[in-house]
């Protein structure tokens, strides 16, 4: 399960209590978490006031839907009235990102973002959520938002009516005729970094027909004569690498107007450092740091090599894939061979063709990756596309240029 984002942690408890609660004890929650960890629900949608995936059971895909009541006007003025005296919410919701003071409904006035247990009623396409009941479909969905909350909690007030843009559009206007105010000093008398970044959220954006120019190729190797710092901080070759990434990083975001790359989450970021030259020495550091096997991390490593962060973590785990869409998948490949030697099987969420010793997985940004059979473990191999058929040619052509025992 995804590591929950800054300060998410009360929210996804939240959630996780209420929808428990709202269950009523039915034996269809313990069967949704199963559904839920066998990658059987997709893509979870969110429009004001419901919440909707496919979850795929056995043969069948049913779409399960989560209901909700939206917040009214009042509540939403009262939200951001009260955060906007939080200034670390103010920065994060100004720069788009849900504020972790959000998660207690103490910070909002009584408003609480996650909706009580009387307020969820489930609906879905199989006979028994026909009546309103819940079963184990809209279970599983219910299951896999807790997930979804703790990296993407802007879903919850998507369905509750106000998507995080709009939220900060309203915020901005109830600080449009106000000045920051005072900012409280901590008890040495220092301000916190975050709070004096408040007082620039605190302004209106500015209209200048004429946008800063930045000179990006100016570069000052300060870093290079650096000594080591005492420990425990970081040596200097250490932070000369940081720096240099955190100048690219921001080059690239300067340069491009829209990229395509998907954003690098918790685990993600700690695989991309193991995957940098020297980075395999922390190994157990991140082993302890993310609960994951040193052998599970090496393997995403590889997957992180081949496809950034979506290959990272298809490296650890399938992307839960609507049976449909696996079965479409599959005939695809089928088509695409010119000798059918062995079958291809439908596998725990992956198309796997044992006889060639070669497999693909769904991806979290919708490309199938190819993966590898070597020594009895699953390796990821290069070629990912939206294409199963040529994701599957990039596996085979992988195969036969590493023809070790399967």
């Amino acid at each position: 399960m995804t590591s929950p984002a800054r300060g998410m942690s009360p929210l996804v408890a939240a959630w996780k209590q209420a929808f428990h609660l709202a269950t009523g004890g039915s034996g269809s929650y313990t069967k949704g978490l199963n559904l839920h960890r066998n990658g059987a629900v997709g893509q979870i949608h969110a429009t004001p006031g419901r919440l909707s995936a496919a979850v795929g059971a056995k043969k069948t895909t049913h779409k399960a839907v989560l209901a909700l009541p939206e917040l009214t006007d009042a509540q939403w003025q009262a939200l951001a009235g009260r955060l906007a005296d939080i200034p670390q919410a103010v920065a994060d919701l100004l720069a788009n990102r849900v504020p972790a003071a959000i998660a207690d409904p103490g910070h909002a006035r009584g408003t609480a973002i996650v909706p009580g247990a009387d307020e969820i009623t489930f609906s879905c396409s199989c006979p028994t959520g026909h009546t309103g009941r819940v079963c184990d479909h809209s279970a599983a969905l219910g299951h896999g938002l807790a997930e979804r909350l703790a990296s993407t909690p802007s879903v919850l007030l998507a369905a509750r009516g106000m998507p995080t843009r709009s939220f900060a559009a309203l915020l901005r206007e109830q600080l449009a005729d106000t000045g920051p105010g005072s900012l409280p000093a901590e008890a040495d008398g220092t301000v916190r970094a975050d709070q004096l970044y408040s007082l620039w959220a605190h302004r209106p954006p500015q209209q200048s027909a004429h946008q800063p120019q930045f000179d990006l190729d100016t570069v000052d190797p300060i870093t290079a004569t650096l000594d080591d710092p005492p420990a425990p901080c970081p040596p200097a070759h250490d932070l000369a690498r940081m720096t240099k990434d955190a100048a690219d990083r921001a080059h690239t975001l300067l340069t491009s107007a829209n990229t395509t790359e998907q954003p690098h989450d918790a685990l993600a970021d700690a695989v991309r450092i193991l995957a940098t030259p020297d980075g395999v020495r922390r190994l157990p550091d991140v082993a302890r740091a993310t609960g994951h096997t040193e052998p599970a991390l090496r393997t995403m490593m590889i997957g992180y090599r081949h496809g950034g962060p979506a290959g990272a973590h298809t490296a650890h785990a399938p992307t839960g894939t609507p049976p449909a869409a696996l079965e479409h998948a599959r005939e695809a490949i089928r088509a695409s061979r010119l000798v059918a030697l062995g079958s291809i099987d439908i596998v725990n969420g992956t198309l796997t063709d044992t006889t060639a010793g070669v497999q693909l997985r769904p991806g979290p940004d919708g490309a199938w990756f190819p993966f590898t059979s070597f020594n009895g473990e699953w390796r990821p191999a290069t070629g990912s596309c939206d294409d199963p058929a040529a994701a599957y040619q990039a596996a085979r052509r992988a195969r036969t240029a590493r023809p070790a025992a399967r």
